[in-house]
């Protein structure tokens, strides 16, 4: 019973993603006053210790998403680890630079990844909420480093960040006696960040109508029906090199098409970005079946067998995380 109880635990639906409105010291700033932070997997870098966590274990990797109405930001920021975006809903301008002075424009099943110590930030130019996963590598990530401008904001209107108690609204309390305000960069630092023609980022997109299956890959010796592969960030034959703690793949079906049940040494985390996709899962004498829909996250622990098949109507894509650069080959179970 305790593994069934396990399994449910990691299965978060998108409807159970608990969003925070005031994760970041922008959370009054007009036009970034109105996003939301949440943390799926770990708490990632949330400046609010109240923040809700759906899944705590530690997985060698963080993975959380940002919701946004038309027209509101994420303000400009930089990572000691790679960030991935991974874009469920919406349209986005993705910008970058300290004076964000370079854009590219994602859509619906677009990926990027970030460098480290580059400012970037984000806006929903689309006319719906959206939506994007961030995975960050690390169960660490050090936090988030923010543009000069956007503490200046901030405290111009009424929030500053503390040491020791994160984001902090002075227009509700006076900043509390013997507490330490986190200062802006200096200048001088923040011009020392990397910055990236938009060619050069190019090459860290995956855009959905370019991308190109693998032909020989470990699953291929467990697909049936009709099924690809792709390696988006990895060590070997990826579109965006990998070297961040983790590979991310997605699987590209037609109803009926999926793999037969393996196993892995490590974590591998199912995000549904479209389609309806069906897990069945093995382990410790018990099994079970979970339906994924769009916008569902599964962790499954190491060593349970699992299968993948996109059922119902139409097709599906289902991205996988696994904690590692470059994953051991698959155990296949009978």
């Amino acid at each position: 019973m305790k593994t069934l109880e396990t399994m449910r635990t990691r299965l978060v639906r998108r409807s159970e993603m608990v969003p925070c409105k005031s994760a970041f010291i922008d959370a009054h700033t007009p036009g970034s006053h109105l996003k939301d932070n949440f943390s799926i997997i770990g708490p990632g870098v949330t400046e609010n210790k109240e923040q809700f966590i759906n899944i705590r274990e530690p997985h060698g990797f963080n993975i959380g998403a940002a919701g946004q109405p038309p027209y509101i930001k994420n303000s400009l920021h930089s990572h000691f680890t790679a960030e991935v975006f991974l874009i469920q809903e919406g349209t986005f301008d993705i910008y970058w630079g300290l004076h964000a002075e370079n854009h590219t424009i994602l859509t619906e099943g677009d990926v990027v990844s970030i460098p480290t110590n580059c400012f970037r930030g984000f806006e929903n130019i689309g006319d719906k909420y959206g939506f994007l996963f961030a995975i960050l590598g690390g169960d660490d990530t050090g936090g988030v480093e923010w543009a000069p401008q956007v503490f200046e904001d901030a405290e111009d209107h009424g929030l500053v960040l503390l040491e020791d108690y994160g984001v902090w609204d002075t227009n509700k309390c006076p900043i509390p006696k013997g507490a330490t305000q986190v200062r802006p960069m200096s200048p001088e630092k923040a011009a020392t960040y990397k910055n990236y023609s938009t060619d050069e980022m190019e090459l860290r997109i995956c855009r959905s109508g370019a991308l190109k299956p693998l032909k020989n890959h470990p699953l291929k010796f467990g697909e049936y029906g009709s099924i690809q592969l792709h390696r988006l960030i990895g060590i070997k034959e990826a579109v965006i090199p990998g070297g961040d703690e983790f590979e991310l793949s997605l699987f590209v079906a037609k109803p009926g098409g999926g793999y037969k049940t393996f196993s892995r040494s490590e974590k591998e985390v199912l995000i549904c970005y479209e389609g309806t996709w069906k897990v069945d899962w093995t382990a410790e004498g018990y099994k079970g079946s979970i339906l994924l829909n769009a916008g569902d996250l599964l962790s499954v622990p190491e060593h349970f067998g699992r299968s993948v098949e996109c059922v119902g109507n139409n097709k599906g894509s289902l991205y996988s995380v696994i904690n590692e650069n470059s994953p051991k080959d698959p155990g296949w179970t009978n």
